[in-house]
């Protein structure tokens, strides 16, 4: 079996008003994954500087308060001893390719058995983090393409397979982004409409410094008080509780994406040669797979 290359179909920011609203669903009850994806950030480093970066990044705060990704399985197996089981867990950064301890992390997220699947997010810059061992342990790859060529997309495809990975490849590529870095003043009755329909709150919970967060927004700014602290003492009847919430965080009644468009231009450096960059993971792939450019 071959992976498979999908390229993604919609180009539309996350929170664009063109997408067609629906209810928030952060929390499924009725479900045997109850968190349908759980975003799990293993590095604030980056080999990108993007201009109005969601992720905050050159300044990401750290995702552990211990330096140590042992933090997060501690957290999971808690999530899990109350009885909510994730889906998927999809590992960021940052770019998470960078962190040398990527692989032993996901050896032990795949013991633990506390999500379904593991779904790796790379801009796809870095091939040297994406080992065969990294391959080995996730169930999905997802490369945020700020390339957007044919040969970018087909190298990766032939590393991959190469390397024995067999699941899905998904080039998400992207118009805008959402301004999930600015701060700006919202009308409460238009954040509590936003808050009842907000993409992130469905596919964008995240797990950073032993607190669940509804959105990466808030784990990126720091505001862990506005993040779900994860105790031995903690129930069921608290996590649904925090993430189904009818009343929006603080947070959201600064956020940008709140009723305006998105218009922050895709990957553009502020200090960065994007395309240096690009040819030295070009020549990586290239080497490790003998590919043909005919």
């Amino acid at each position: 079996m071959n992976a498979e290359l999908k390229i993604n179909p919609t180009r539309l920011a996350n929170n664009s008003p063109n997408r067609m609203a629906k209810k928030a669903r952060p929390f499924q009850k009725e479900s045997k994954s109850q968190i349908k994806e759980l975003g799990i950030s293993v590095t604030n480093k980056c080999n990108l500087s993007c201009k109005g970066c969601g992720f905050n990044v050159p300044n990401q705060i750290t995702p552990t308060l211990s330096n140590s990704l042992d933090e997060h399985l501690t957290s999971l197996a808690q999530i899990k001893a109350v009885g909510v089981f994730i889906e998927k867990a999809v590992i960021v950064g940052g770019e998470a390719t960078l962190n040398n301890d990527l692989t032993a992390f996901l050896n032990e997220l795949r013991k633990s058995e506390t999500c379904n699947q593991i779904e790796l997010v790379t801009n796809g810059l870095y091939p040297r983090g994406v080992t065969p061992e990294v391959l080995a342990t996730i169930d999905s790859l997802v490369i945020s393409d700020y390339i957007c060529s044919p040969e970018f997309a087909d190298l990766w495809r032939t590393y991959a397979i190469q390397n024995g990975y067999t699941g899905p490849i998904d080039f998400r590529r992207k118009d805008a982004w959402d301004d999930l870095k600015g701060e700006l003043e919202n009308r409460d009755e238009s954040v509590q409409t936003h808050w009842n329909t907000c993409f992130y709150r469905s596919y964008d919970v995240t797990l950073e410094r032993g607190r669940l967060f509804s959105c990466s927004r808030l784990a990126k700014k720091g505001w862990d008080d506005q993040g779900l602290l994860i105790t031995p003492k903690l129930c069921i009847t608290d996590i649904a509780h925090y993430l189904n919430s009818e009343t929006p965080r603080l947070g959201c009644y600064s956020c940008a994406t709140v009723n305006r468009p998105s218009l922050i231009p895709v990957a553009e450096q502020l200090n960065t040669n994007k395309e240096k960059i690009y040819s030295k993971a070009k020549a990586y792939l290239t080497k490790e797979t003998s590919y043909d450019f005919k």
